[in-house]
């Protein structure tokens, strides 16, 4: 088991400094129209809202909402002037958070925010461009920068990295004799008929009847995000989705590579038997990865390695799950010849920023601005390395983790959830594809299945 660092060690050096020095290793830049010199009302009290959605820390150490209401106090105290209103927010507030933000009434800070909820703010006049410091510009991935930008401004503080990939139940495949199907280290990279190789070999049904799948697709999910997954596939075959042409977004499910992804997809159902009946599937891919029964699936990021019940080998980077008893290892997720490397769910502009709004007064601006920051500095970014991807570079130096390592060299950089995947429609795009499931396994041709989709892509109001 990874040791989990003491969180008062790192936070030792921010609780005894003083305001003055907290501003200084923030950064902290001037807000908009600022002329930059402090008055008494800079000081006068002010309270600043913000909301969050899960960031993906172990629940059973800090459930959603404690670290953050931790972090506000915490800046509470080296700020007595400011008051910082928190509240947690679940899934099912996303469109209690729309309609806010559009509405120009949200909160002055949303934790876990990306391209679409800019896109709300501009609609709400209520978008606030932010200025990085340098030092922290400098400190992030190569290319992250430009890629947070919406039309050359930047609206958000980025936060952390959640690049997600693909894991395999090592139990599973070696009880099918089929290790040798695993696709190899460091990189851990494979083709689609690697990856259909191995579902295959590992296609039985043991003495108790328990059926072992391939992989699990669902057509019916109440969030539409759920696709994900399914959309990534589509990406390392070869599809874009969508694609911006001569300033026109067109349909690219609908092009041959398009076609003979779905065509793959359909027949894992009803030629190869790989997968569960997608139709009215009752169970989602995690119950069948926790009852031990799939081989495989996209989905875990960092975070999943690093929960109480996991043990990693720092050697093979092999995880045991101990309260459920099988071993499993994160790859890259399959990739077709021609596609330069495998693409996953993460990105500068996916929802693991800081977004913040003109809301509340020009006077909560700069407190806003500043606490975004200052829970962004190298401190509290080492702390949250234990568990999940830093979006500072520099916060891996004080964290001794082979797996982080791995995930900074072979996802980080191929992250894809950005404007240029999806135009800045990525949810109006999932919400298409899974439409386009829906028919294919009823079952329907791929190119029947997509002519919706095509139509409905095309017609969209794109936002690049």
């Amino acid at each position: 088991m990874q040791r989990t660092l003491s969180r008062r060690d790192f936070l030792k050096a921010a609780a005894l400094t003083g305001g003055a020095a907290a501003l200084a290793a923030c950064a902290a830049p001037v807000a908009p129209g600022s002329d930059g010199a402090e008055s008494e009302a800079a000081m006068a009290p002010v309270e600043i809202q913000w909301w969050s959605f899960p960031i993906g820390l172990p629940s059973d150490i800090y459930p959603h909402g404690s670290w953050e209401q931790e972090k506000a106090d915490e800046y509470m105290d080296m700020h007595p002037h400011v008051q910082i209103s928190y509240q947690g927010m679940g899934w099912d507030s996303l469109t209690k958070m729309a309609t806010s933000v559009t509405a120009g009434n949200p909160p002055n800070m949303i934790l876990r925010g990306g391209v679409d909820q800019i896109i709300y703010a501009l609609e709400g006049d209520v978008a606030l461009e932010v200025e990085l410091p340098q030092e922290f510009k400098d400190d992030l991935p190569a290319g992250w920068y430009d890629g947070l930008l919406y039309k050359g401004k930047n609206y958000m503080v980025p936060f952390y990295t959640l690049a997600n990939g693909m894991t395999l139940n090592l139990d599973i495949i070696e009880e099918a004799g089929a290790t040798h199907l695993i696709p190899e280290g460091p990189d851990r990279a494979w083709s689609f008929d690697d990856y259909t190789a191995l579902m295959q070999a590992c296609s039985i049904e043991r003495d108790d009847g328990t059926r072992i799948w391939g992989n699990v697709f669902s057509t019916q999910q109440t969030n539409p995000f759920f696709y994900w997954p399914e959309q990534v596939l589509s990406w390392n075959w070869g599809t874009d989705t969508v694609e911006l042409s001569d300033g026109q977004w067109r349909c690219l499910l609908g092009d041959e590579e398009g076609l003979a992804w779905l065509q793959w997809m359909q027949d894992l159902y009803f030629v190869h038997e790989l997968i569960p009946n997608p139709s009215g599937l009752s169970a989602s891919r995690w119950d069948y990865w926790n009852q031990n029964s799939l081989v495989g699936t996209i989905g875990p990021s960092l975070s999943y390695s690093q929960r109480p019940e996991m043990e990693v080998d720092p050697d093979t980077l092999e995880v045991t799950n101990t309260e459920l008893g099988f071993r499993w290892l994160f790859v890259q997720p399959p990739t077709n010849p021609g596609v330069p490397h495998s693409s996953y769910w993460g990105g500068p502009l996916l929802d693991v920023n800081q977004v913040l709004f003109r809301s509340g007064g020009t006077e909560t601006i700069d407190p806003s601005i500043d606490f975004s920051l200052w829970l962004t500095n190298v401190e509290n970014q080492t702390w949250l390395a234990q568990y999940l991807l830093p979006v500072r570079t520099s916060a891996r130096e004080g964290i001794n983790s082979p797996m982080l390592a791995w995930h900074f060299e072979n996802y980080i950089p191929y992250g894809r959830q950005r404007i240029s995947a999806n135009g800045g429609r990525a949810r109006e795009t999932v919400e298409q594809l899974e439409l386009v499931l829906q028919k294919i396994f009823l079952p329907m041709s791929p190119e029947e299945a997509v002519q919706d989709f095509c139509e409905a892509v095309e017609k969209l109001d794109w936002f690049v």
